[in-house]
């Protein structure tokens, strides 16, 4: 029997949500957090330090680094050390603070895309230079592109690779073999490797998302409890890193863009979630992929002409929708103009996702079958 109810979602309207500051006839399904009702022992942690009436500066507590310890030794089998680690105010921050740091104005950074779209942010932010490896995108299906990875890491200016592990938007699970390809390639042209891997708990059940220091060393990756716990406005984050020169640049990186300090919250919230938190993920990876498993028959039964991409991992859906001959872009403004569905658009991921739009279903089935006819709809006006 479940002990959570995910069918019961938070009313999130005219509480200052970035996702859900929509008109009062609209159904956000874009940005990517959860409708669901936080873990009770993260709202508890959350309550008792609220009690304590004095909100001053704070150290790192112990247990926030053992926590991650306990989480990814347990859940992913993967043994970091406390002295492994650094705290950081969030991924994206992290990322920001070693491409600035660590790399130099004009060197060369592969993505493999379509992808995240802030990653395009931090590199042009930090004056590098983007390099792109586009997904080999065939029969449906989505394939690295090895030989033009290797090309590209063979140019005297690219310097790193940043990865998104598991891979957003299209949910792609690396496998073992593939990491290590990649990290071999890296390694022959001594291009360093930052891996994302802030939604590596959102996996179909019975998969696993292995992670890039499986394979190699030299790599860096950068974690979080806020996709899986829905806790991104507590923004708290951590890199990983086995090396320990490495280690300590990194670390003098976030003091010097005063990104480690903790606010008075998160890493109690933290050590709730990664303490607390193992049925809860098991019961709502079940539930998303339940979702999932109802777009795909409806999709199957009433609109044959989007293809819906077959992945494995994050509660971000991505579909195809070339049949209609429509930018991604007018696909996902008209959609949301005219039946309220607001979801992302494919363009803004980059090359390869014009064709494209991402749909969040990290909310209740009630809203999945709503979205599912307000899509229903829109696309009969098209046929």
């Amino acid at each position: 029997m479940n002990k959570y109810n995910f069918d019961e979602i938070n009313n999130r309207r005219n509480t200052n949500s970035v996702k859900w500051d929509v008109k009062d006839n609209e159904l956000p399904m874009w940005v990517a957090d959860m409708d669901f009702k936080v873990l009770p022992e993260i709202k508890a942690a959350i309550k008792k330090r609220s009690e304590l009436d004095s909100y001053g500066y704070i150290d790192i507590p112990k247990d926030y680094f053992s926590s991650y310890r306990y989480w990814y030794k347990n859940r992913h089998s993967l043994d970091i050390k406390e002295d492994e680690m650094v705290y950081v105010s969030g991924v994206v921050a992290g990322i920001d603070s070693v491409f600035k740091h660590l790399l130099h104005k004009g060197d060369g950074v592969i993505v493999m895309t379509p992808v995240y779209h802030i990653f395009y942010n931090c590199i042009k932010n930090n004056g590098l230079k983007q390099f792109d490896n586009e997904f080999i995108y065939r029969n449906g299906k989505y394939v690295i592109d090895f030989e033009g990875l290797e090309n590209l890491a063979k140019k005297d200016e690219v310097k790193a690779l940043l990865l998104c592990n598991p891979h957003n938007p299209i949910g792609k699970l690396f496998s073992s073999e593939e990491l290590a390809k990649i990290a071999k390639i890296c390694e022959n042209y001594g291009v360093f490797i930052i891996s994302d891997e802030i939604h590596g708990d959102i996996v179909k059940p019975g998969k696993e998302n292995v992670s890039i220091l499986k394979v190699s060393d030299k790599a860096v990756a950068l974690v979080s409890p806020s996709k899986t716990f829905n806790m991104a406005g507590l923004q708290a984050a951590c890199i990983f890193v086995k090396d320990q020169k490495l280690k300590e640049k990194i670390e003098t990186a976030v003091g010097q863009d005063d990104i480690g300090e903790p606010n008075y919250f998160s890493p109690f919230a933290t050590i709730a979630a990664y303490t607390y938190g193992e049925k809860y993920v098991n019961e709502l990876n079940e539930y998303i992929f339940n979702n999932k498993k109802y777009i795909q028959e409806y999709l199957k039964k009433y609109l044959p002409h989007l293809h819906l991409i077959n992945n494995d991992a994050t509660y971000l859906l991505w579909l195809d929708i070339s049949y209609y001959k429509m930018d991604g872009k007018e696909f996902a403004n008209r959609l949301r103009e005219e039946t309220g569905l607001y979801v992302s658009n494919g363009n803004q991921f980059g090359k390869g996702g014009d064709s494209f739009m991402r749909i969040n279903i990290a909310t209740s089935l009630a809203n999945i079958k709503e979205a599912c006819k307000r899509l229903q709809l829109f696309v009969s006006k098209l046929n």
